[in-house]
Formats: C-alpha cells, sequence, structure tokens
C-alpha cells in the first residue's frame, strides 16, 4: 500500500505520549529514590542520637566501677599486710629466719615488720586515694542523667555538621527520658556462691537505675524537581525515630591473680610479695605472701546466668562494662505535636 502526503505523521502524537509517559515514570522513579534517601538518613540521624544522648551515664558508672575495684584491691592488701605485721610484731616463729632485705640493715621478724609496714603505708596512700575517687564518681543521679542527655541532644544541633554534631538537615526531639524498669537482673551471693542474674529482679534505687531515651528527627522535604509538566509534588516529611538504653554489655568476675594479660602473657595482678625466705606453711605458701588467686566462674547458658563458688580464701571482684543499645521505640504513637519538624 503507497502512503500519501496527508498519512505522514500521524505517529507523532503517539511518540509524543509515549515520551511524556516515560518522563513521567522516571519522574516518579526519581521521587521514590529521594523519599527511601530521607527516611534512611533521619533514621541514621536518630540512630546516632539515641546511642549518644546516654552515654555520659555509662562513662560515669564504668569509672565508678573502676574505681571501686582499684579500692577493693588495695582494701585486700591492707588486710593482709596487716596481719602479716601483727605476725612479726609477735615474733612468730615462721618469720624470725627471714634473712635481711637488700636495702634493710634488719633481719628476722624486724625486717619482715619493717618491709611490711612500708608497703602498708603505701597501700593505705592508694587506698585513700581510691576511696576519694568513688566518692566524686558516685555523686552522680538519674536527674544529672536527664540533664546530659538533653545537653548532647541540643549540642548535636548546635553543632551539626562538624564530627561531634548531628545532621544539619533535621530537627532533633526527646520524647522520653524515663528510668528503664524492665530487664534488670539481680546480683547475689548466697553462702560461698556469687550469683548474676538468679531469676529475681533487680530493683536498684533510681541513681543507679539504667535510662532509656526515646527521640524524633524530622525535616520537611521539597521535591526534587519543583514542578513538572504544570504539576507541583507536595513536599514530604522524612522522620526518623529511635531508642537506646544503658545496658551492662559485659559481666565478669575478676580474678587478677588468675586472668592474663595477652600482652604480656603474665597474670594481671602476681601474688604481691613483701619477704621472702623464712619457714612456710603447710600448703608451701609463704605466710607472708599476698597472692590474689581465685577460681573461675561458671556459665548456665539455659538459665542465662553465672555462678562463681570460692574455694579458698581468694581475692574475687564481680563487677561488668556499661554501653548504650538499641531498643525499639516505646512510646506508642506519637502526634505530630510532639516533635518539630525542620522545614
Amino acid at each position: 500500500m503507497q502512503l500519501t502526503r496527508h498519512s505522514r505523521g500521524q505517529t507523532l502524537p503517539l511518540w509524543s505520549l509515549g515520551i511524556g509517559l516515560a518522563l513521567v515514570i522516571a519522574f516518579a522513579a526519581v521521587q521514590y529514590g529521594q523519599v527511601l534517601r530521607w527516611q534512611i538518613r533521619a533514621q541514621n540521624a536518630a540512630d546516632a542520637a539515641a546511642a549518644g544522648a546516654l552515654s555520659v551515664q555509662t562513662q560515669q558508672w564504668n569509672e565508678q566501677l573502676a574505681m571501686v575495684y582499684a579500692a577493693s584491691v588495695e582494701e585486700y592488701r591492707l588486710e593482709e599486710l596487716l596481719q602479716g605485721m601483727m605476725l612479726a610484731a609477735n615474733n612468730d616463729t615462721r618469720c624470725q629466719a627471714m634473712p635481711q632485705q637488700p636495702g634493710s640493715q634488719y633481719s628476722g621478724c624486724v625486717g619482715a615488720f619493717v618491709a611490711l609496714s612500708t608497703a602498708y603505708k603505701a597501700a593505705l596512700a592508694r587506698y585513700t586515694a581510691d576511696v576519694q575517687l568513688v566518692s566524686r564518681t558516685s555523686q552522680y543521679t538519674f536527674a544529672n542523667a536527664e540533664n546530659d542527655a538533653n545537653a548532647i541532644i541540643a549540642d548535636f544541633q548546635t553543632h551539626c555538621g562538624s564530627s561531634s554534631g548531628g545532621d544539619c538537615a533535621f530537627s532533633y526531639t526527646v520524647t522520653n527520658i524515663s528510668p528503664r524498669s524492665n530487664g534488670l537482673n539481680d546480683v547475689e551471693m548466697s553462702g560461698n556462691v556469687w550469683a548474676i542474674n538468679d531469676g529475681l529482679p533487680g530493683t536498684p534505687k533510681l541513681d543507679y537505675t539504667p535510662a532509656q531515651i526515646e527521640i524524633v528527627t524530622c525535616a520537611k522535604v521539597p521535591p526534587i524537581v519543583p514542578s513538572f509538566l504544570g504539576f507541583t509534588p507536595p513536599t514530604f516529611t522524612a522522620v526518623g525515630r529511635a531508642a537506646a538504653t544503658s545496658a551492662m554489655v559485659e559481666q565478669e568476675w575478676l580474678d587478677p591473680g588468675v586472668i592474663v594479660n595477652p600482652a604480656t602473657g603474665l597474670a594481671f595482678q602476681p601474688p604481691a610479695t613483701y619477704a621472702t625466705g623464712g619457714q612456710v606453711e603447710s600448703d608451701g605458701k609463704d605466710w607472708f605472701t599476698v597472692n590474689y588467686g581465685g577460681n573461675p566462674a561458671k556459665a548456665y547458658a539455659s538459665a542465662d546466668a553465672f555462678t562463681v563458688a570460692f574455694q579458698a580464701d581468694e581475692f574475687t571482684a564481680v563487677t561488668g562494662w556499661w554501653s548504650t543499645i538499641p531498643i525499639k521505640p516505646y512510646m506508642g504513637t506519637l502526634s505530630d505535636s510532639q516533635y518539630a519538624c525542620k522545614s
């Protein structure tokens, strides 16, 4: 069939319609990608803010635990040194044969007493400093944790765009800070056994109750193309919502004479011997050796619990390390009036 002059160009409207439809689909795809990108960005901003907001509470508790542990080491050392000094002062037969120590003009029980008393004074000075630090770190209250969390979120916005700030595109709203009442384990000592998570809920006082926080980040985002073929897309809202809480992420027993430092291959706290020689006990241990030995704890995975039994005189500390962990937002449905959106 031969085309006439009048039939030419009839496919042009179809091509125009197809091109327009393709552009609309492309625009929709780009706009959808824009929405997803901003939603991910909002959630990342909320997650980072929630994790950082409670960092001061966890840091304070970690410092306090470290100071309590250091003070308890010195307290145990003082007790053992004092016992040795009493034996030496009473001219115990086990120190009478003690040879003269380097740097000392005394031998026997007098030499033992001088060496032990010098070590006692040094340990007492360290213990005093540790107790003072414990007192300082233990003044942190739950009200302080609330104030610090709000200050951190405000600082996120003030220093947005910097390494210590948040995302400048969003407003940050703290919708709740409260004590966490669930998921707290009890720690008890019964007889000669320590037990963590023995099935009983922990009931600490308010200042030692882990905080939980929920944060909303929000921004009003204009469309990627202001208008298209006479159509103006609406502004969409990118919202991120996250929550976090302080939690003891690691629970452990510290047996300083048992746990080995992988960097040196030696125990973190080797036996402290202040004198050598003289008679020994029937078990072969020197009476004036301060030994921080211990027994390893046993884990019961099915019960989510740990126990450790004391078989002999030893120094063992139950402790742990705190950090912030993400949790599911817990404030239920929020209205638009409960958080701000940055335009």
